[in-house]
């Protein structure tokens, strides 16, 4: 093998694993929020437990003390199912809780994106806990009202408090009211606690009267969070400020500082939630819950309070991640609450220093996509936009690299000649590639100079909504943004590497991958070069096969049809060479 292909693989190494280290070090726009930052001495602190007129310490309960007696209604456990513009929703009277929020303008295979996924739980989305996060919601029945044709679901229920000296406390009851809008993602969940005597709500468990709580996943329904092709993130916002929360070792983190929102972010979902103005702390939680298999969740703890008559309002956005939608709450004329400069819109990830780049090629994607509308299409075009852009540098490369092979047997007599003599030997190889014009960076130095490109489509293809469920071939590549299949393995899986699926595009992306390396490979002059050929030629092809085996059909069906064209450029390099020869 020759050295300038040697040296592309290092240097392409080197040149990956810097911009890692380049993005990491000074584009990093995260910082941890679960232990007190820089970033929080700047914002004001919300009102800690103690500071919210608690109840005398008499009253206060701890978590083994605490008991419900609740009062003599007996409302029916019931189903309730509403649609709004944006939403499908089933509401459950026992909690007043939402078990299904589908998502009418985003599918899932042929159904809505469901948002609450709850599995063998039991548990629904927005259960109010008396108590700390730690304290399970109320599940009884409540009394339900709705007015025909009004977008408010109310549902109430009264309680008693048995005190610490052991006397109940009079009722006081708790309304939870769902309040939807017209064309927004967005609703309001209003928590009201009344006290008909004028007496302090008697909730007082360990500073806090009550915590309201997400559901135990967010949607939609994954086979696993790899990190890859789907994730759970947990952010907040204080200030215009984005801070990536870290869950340490115990399951959960929390901020006691002021924020705007705070977030569960999947690859193309997000639930975000904007406290209610008294909420003394958010806390987020991966903790296992039983009958889920993984969780996240987002807890709002509401101190305890002396007053006879409480309403907290809380907003939470539960839809698709994506720019047109976030944004619309940085202008008051754009949403129906009247937010501005809420940045929503950072829940979105981005590459920090190519995003520029990936923002002009999803342009031109979009664009093809206009003239056909397919995306499987447009990728297909938008690889061949980019070959053509780069046809000059490509072909010195493969000039370089012919040049190259053509002084094989002449650099093979130096490196037997001078054997035995380093130093002569760079130095007659000098002269050589001096006397014969040629490069030996040259057919990789191109290779260097369209990394970014590879970076910066990497990031586009892997994570564009438009590609969630766009059909490219039907029967076969039915969703751009996941891995395809043509045979499922149903329960059985392939012991170490646990494909459950036999697909086709890896497969194809291997088999141009070797035609490429078939008509670029300069020829071997034995010995170790014949070694380095050959690992190469086949490991390293081999090697991604395994690595891009579960990677989005997008992503593959560039590869794939770009390494079909570079092998049809240099075919086309080589025939017009052996013409000209003749």
């Amino acid at each position: 093998m020759d050295k300038n292909t040697f040296l592309a693989i290092i240097l392409s190494v080197i040149v990956i694993s810097a911009g890692f280290v380049i993005q990491t070090t000074f584009f990093m726009e995260d910082v941890p929020v679960a232990e007190a930052s820089a970033a929080d001495e700047s914002v004001s602190e919300l009102p800690e437990a103690q500071t919210s007129s608690p109840v005398t310490t008499e009253t206060a309960q701890s978590a083994d003390q605490i008991e419900f007696d609740l009062d003599d209604e007996d409302y029916v456990a019931q189903t309730i199912e509403a649609e709004t513009d944006k939403f499908l929703v089933t509401f459950n009277t026992e909690g007043a809780v939402i078990t299904s929020l589908k998502l009418k303008e985003h599918l899932d295979g042929d159904e809505p994106v469901e948002m609450i996924i709850s599995e063998e739980s039991g548990l629904g989305a927005f259960g109010i806990s008396f108590g700390d996060s730690t304290a399970p919601y109320q599940s009884e029945s409540f009394g339900y009202e709705h007015e025909s044709g009004s977008n408010e679901f109310k549902f109430y229920r009264n309680y008693r408090v048995r005190q610490s000296d052991g006397s109940m406390s009079e009722p006081f009851q708790l309304v939870k009211s769902y309040i939807f809008f017209p064309d927004e993602y967005m609703f309001e969940i209003r928590v009201s606690l009344i006290n008909s005597e004028n007496l302090a709500v008697p909730l007082n468990y360990n500073g806090a009267a009550y915590t309201l709580s997400t559901a135990p996943q967010i949607g939609p329904g994954f086979e696993k969070l790899d990190g890859r092709n789907e994730f759970r993130r947990y952010y907040s916002l204080a200030g215009d400020k984005r801070s990536e929360v870290k869950i340490r070792g115990n399951g959960t983190s929390e901020s006691t500082t002021r924020i705007k929102w705070s977030a569960i972010v999947g690859k193309y979902f997000t639930v975000i939630g904007i406290p209610g103005s008294d909420t003394s702390k958010v806390v987020w939680s991966n903790e296992i819950t039983n009958g889920v298999n993984e969780s996240s969740r987002m807890f709002y703890v509401r101190p305890s309070t002396r007053s006879a008559r409480v309403e907290d309002v809380y907003r939470f956005y539960v839809g698709p991640k994506l720019n047109r939608e976030l944004g619309k709450y940085n202008t008051t004329t754009t949403n129906a609450f009247g937010f501005s400069d809420m940045y929503l819109d950072k829940a979105v990830d981005s590459s920090s220093w190519l995003g520029w780049l990936e923002w002009i090629l999803r342009m031109f994607l979009q664009l093809f996509y206009k003239l056909i509308p397919n995306y499987g299409v447009a990728i297909i075009l938008l690889t061949v936009l980019i070959k053509v852009i780069f046809w000059p540098i490509t072909h010195k490369s493969y000039e370089s690299t012919g040049k190259m092979q053509s002084i094989q047997p002449k650099i093979k007599a130096l490196q037997d000649k001078y054997k035995n003599d380093p130093n002569k030997l760079n130095k007659e190889m000098a002269g050589l590639y001096k006397e014969e014009g040629v490069n030996p960076m040259g057919g990789c130095l191109p290779l260097l100079i369209q990394m970014p490109i590879f970076f910066a489509l990497y990031g586009l293809l892997n994570k564009y909504f438009d590609l969630r469920g766009a059909e490219f071939i039907a029967g076969w590549i039915t969703d751009l943004s996941a891995p395809e299949s043509i045979w499922n393995f149903g329960d059985f899986t392939l012991p170490l590497l646990g494909w459950n699926d036999l697909r086709l595009l890896p497969i194809l992306y291997l088999g141009t991958q070797l035609l490429m390396s078939k008509f670029t490979q300069a020829p071997s002059t034995g010995g170790q070069s014949a070694m380095q050929t050959k690992m190469l030629t086949l490991g390293m092809p081999i090697m991604f096969f395994f690595i891009l085996y579960d990677m989005p059909s997008g992503l593959l069906i560039y590869w794939t049809f770009s390494n079909l064209l570079t092998a049809v450029q240099q075919g086309y390099i080589s025939y017009k060479k052996k013409k000209e020869a003749q």
